[in-house]
């Protein structure tokens, strides 16, 4: 079956459920989500408190990080006092577990939000942190499906008991799909070009932003584009107040940009190479559930090749980007020095279920649901999209 199979994902919160599973824990999310409701602290013995709270966070069609926001301002904390081991979707119904540093129970009692719920308390001696979290519990509803494909769609999951680690379309940029050319031009030192691409390159953006993308592009006038330029557009308003006072310095500009956005631009390029090659060892029948060979490459400065074929393909894939392992070390930045590691190159699905139902919600129409579990930092999306593709 082609991937052209369109069906409809995230229609309604419900629709995408996850819950998170970690050392000795396992979220729930609540049969019924109550909004504005005030936590409940049975059980908890607040006469002996110790340095962190660990409770469950669940949340209703938020983003993680204004989660996080959230419960911060309402306790009187800053972000950095509540510890989490993985950011969750933002249209979806989540469970998760966060700790929070020396809370005032007072206020953790008075917490209220339309969006967010916190549930089952208990005092821990140390913060939750990223690498905690073991894997990640999903159900999803897959919509407006006819007849006919839900069956092959259902009989091709339920046949599935791994799939290629891909990195998904996101990573590559959803909008303008152009991180992997901005990486690109960064490692090669090309910083003038990579800051005009970033500024400049139009996609399936807002009207506002296209035009300022164009205007910019016309007139190339920095000082005049702070003031055109959308105020939600963080990255590309920094570059140009910047250039604004600092004409021409394009490496300085990239310098002081905030580190997760160049990065962003660095590790699509990882992605790609990586995707590129895992397709073509697959390709040639690679079992990659053997062990010890069970990575790819993630390039670096420090990588070694493979042995054998699988290095052939990599030295291959490398020089078809036209990189070289030393233009990862980009030693003109120190802090976007790229020194390589490994990613999984198959993920197994577990404890899977399958269900195909009528639609309720779309006549003569059939909804897959599934049930399954991805180990951390896989996605449901990447798991899906061996199967279908997503539809609005």
């Amino acid at each position: 079956m082609e991937k052209s199979i369109q069906v409809r994902i995230k229609d309604q919160v419900e629709d995408f459920i996850v819950e998170e599973i970690g050392d000795k824990w396992d979220c729930k999310v609540s049969d019924i989500f109550i909004p504005n409701l005030n936590p409940d602290l049975t059980g908890l013995n607040i006469d002996s408190p110790r340095e962190f709270l660990w409770c469950e966070m669940e949340k209703q069609n938020i983003d993680h990080f204004q989660a996080i926001k959230e419960v911060a301002l309402q306790i009187s904390k800053g972000v950095g006092a509540i510890g989490y081991a993985g950011t969750k979707d933002k249209k979806a119904w989540t469970s998760q577990r966060i700790s929070i540093f020396q809370p005032d129970i007072e206020k953790i009692k008075t917490f209220r939000h339309p969006k967010i719920i916190l549930k089952n308390f208990k005092w821990n001696k140390r913060k939750i942190k990223m690498g905690y979290l073991e894997a990640n519990h999903f159900k999803i509803t897959l919509r407006d499906i006819d007849k006919k494909n839900a069956i092959k769609i259902s009989s091709l999951i339920r046949k599935t008991d791994w799939f290629p680690n891909y990195f998904g379309a996101q990573r590559f940029g959803s909008l303008r799909g152009n991180n992997v050319k901005i990486g690109k031009l960064i490692f090669k030192r090309k910083f003038k070009e990579a800051v005009w691409a970033i500024l400049t390159d139009a996609g399936d953006e807002q009207s506002e932003v296209k035009f300022a993308r164009e205007k910019l592009k016309r007139e190339k006038d920095f000082a005049t584009a702070v003031e055109y330029f959308p105020n939600y557009l963080r990255l590309e308003k920094q570059i140009l107040f910047y250039l604004a006072n600092n004409p021409g310095d394009f490496l300085g500009v990239i310098k002081r940009a905030e580190r997760k956005n160049i990065l962003m631009f660095l590790h699509a390029v990882q992605g790609k190479i990586f995707n590129d090659v895992l397709e073509q060892a697959l390709e040639e029948g690679m079992d990659f559930r053997k062990k010890g060979q069970q990575s790819c490459l993630l390039m670096g400065y420090k990588t070694r090749f493979f042995d054998g074929r699988l290095g052939e393909i990599e030295r291959r894939v490398l020089a078809d980007h036209d990189l070289k392992l030393e233009d990862f070390d980009v030693r003109e930045i120190p802090h976007f020095r790229i020194k390589g590691s490994f990613r999984k190159a198959v993920t197994e699905v577990g404890d899977l279920e399958v269900e195909v139902v009528d639609d309720e919600k779309f006549s003569d129409s059939k909804k897959i649901i599934l049930e399954f579990i991805l180990p951390s930092g896989v996605y449901a999306t990447t798991f899906l999209e061996n199967f279908v593709s997503f539809g609005l």
